[in-house]
């Protein structure tokens, strides 16, 4: 049975994961007010008890989302990444992004709900 607080969303966008001197290109599968679904980065040696910087790529706006936090699953060539800490640009960017990918203004206000409390 499906647990999800947050509304995901399918989005294509490059990425790129950092830890400490490491970086890793990677691209976003989904994405979510809590985290995204990202695709296992090639030469991927992360060590999953630090936190990683997640920076996704808006094409064509020159926007960057810049978001701090921690992998939580690992399956399928895939990593979950959770969110922990954002700047207020990033999060008015991610938000305005599930917003016009949900097509539902209460899905997103339920998220922000979900998301305060």
């Amino acid at each position: 049975m499906e647990k999800r607080q947050f509304n995901r969303v399918e989005f294509s966008a490059p990425a790129i994961l950092f830890q400490q001197n490491h970086h890793w290109q990677t691209h976003i599968i989904d994405i979510s007010l809590n985290g995204a679904l990202i695709g296992y980065p090639d030469d991927f040696v992360g060590n999953l008890e630090h936190e990683f910087e997640l920076n996704v790529e808006i094409e064509g706006t020159g926007q960057v989302i810049t978001m701090f936090g921690e992998i939580v699953h690992n399956a399928n060539h895939c990593l979950g990444f959770h969110i922990k800490c954002m700047d207020i640009d990033s999060i008015s960017d991610l938000r305005r992004l599930v917003e016009l990918n949900l097509g539902d203004t209460s899905l997103l206000q339920r998220d922000l709900a979900s998301l305060v409390s």
